[in-house]
């Protein structure tokens, strides 16, 4: 393998390479923060082909990844290795210990995303003492494999019931309001809150419009599921946020928005979809957990990577 070389700059003065996951594209970046970013990565020494980087916003003495986002952490778009991940962060904490930095934070995606580059990262950042939280997501592998094929007889039945009354399909854009209400009003009447107010989800679809994809689930003009979908790559539909209407519990409506979703991705070639996290407060929502189970889902530990700089 060729040299690489470590670099690192300001974000506000550079643009770095062009990332796979939205969240760390530098518009996105700069819609969490219009200061702060500090780029870290590795590339070719002989190149200058970028093989792998990373993006953190500098809060004080904190140093994250993300700010506010889902995700942040390590790209990598080159076989470097574990040793050349440990050396790239050793080189980060010599870096971030001169500007005064004593404690930071790297929220990484689900491991079902890249688990290959998740082990190796998760290996080479114990080596370097930082402490691990382990949360659980649910990822649905997409394949030829039928949606129904996939999910438990008792949700099987419930898709059958709502096929019958309901009718699934995609909604314009221009009805994020409508369906965030809509999210948002059936959160209320189950004690839940959404964690992004309309006016920043609204900045980031005017921002990415053809990374965000709406979808409902209605009888006419009665809606009883919705779903606001976000493209973080080219391969990976997250469901950020979705709900169906309380009246109608026992069919579960929510079980044909999330194959006619499935049915999508399988259209597209997306490979995975990610129906979000499982924990509330701290802790694994065992019941929310079991659900997306049984329409398919398979937990995915999302790691959290904290150290304290002396």
């Amino acid at each position: 393998m060729d040299t690489l070389a470590f670099f690192c700059y300001d974000l506000e003065e550079h643009r770095p390479k062009a990332s796979t996951f939205l969240f760390n594209r530098a518009e996105h970046l700069f819609l969490q923060s219009k200061k702060g970013w500090r780029v870290y990565g590795l590339q070719n020494g002989k190149s200058g082909k970028v093989v792998a980087q990373i993006c953190f916003n500098i809060k004080g003495k904190e140093l994250v990844s993300p700010l506010q986002a889902p995700f942040g952490s390590l790209e990598v778009y080159e076989h470097i290795g574990q040793e050349k991940i440990e050396e790239l962060f050793i080189k980060i904490e010599e870096e971030v210990k001169v500007l005064g930095i004593t404690h930071w934070r790297i929220k990484s995606y689900p491991k079902d995303y890249d688990s290959f580059i998740t082990s190796m990262l998760q290996k080479a950042l114990s080596k370097l003492n930082f402490n691990l939280i382990e949360e659980i997501s649910s990822i649905i592998p997409v394949d030829q494999k039928l949606f129904e094929k996939r999910i438990r007889v008792s949700q099987r039945q419930k898709l059958r019931k709502s096929e019958k009354r309901f009718a699934f399909s995609q909604v314009k854009l221009t009805e994020l309001s409508k369906i965030y209400s809509f999210i948002r009003s059936c959160r209320k009447k189950k004690s839940q809150t959404l964690s992004m107010p309309l006016f920043q989800l609204q900045k980031v679809a005017d921002l990415f419009p053809r990374k965000f994809i709406l979808f409902q689930v209605a009888d006419g003009n009665q809606v009883a599921a919705a779903a606001i979908v976000i493209k973080v790559s080219e391969k990976i539909l997250y469901t950020f946020y979705y709900s169906h209407d309380k009246r109608f519990d026992k069919i579960s409506p929510v079980v044909l928005l999330i194959s006619g979703i499935y049915q999508y991705a399988q259209q597209r070639n997306f490979t995975h979809i990610d129906l979000g996290t499982s924990m509330v407060n701290g802790g694994v929502n065992r019941p929310l957990l079991q659900f997306k189970k049984s329409i398919g889902g398979h937990p995915s530990s999302k790691y959290i990577f904290e150290k304290t700089l002396s």
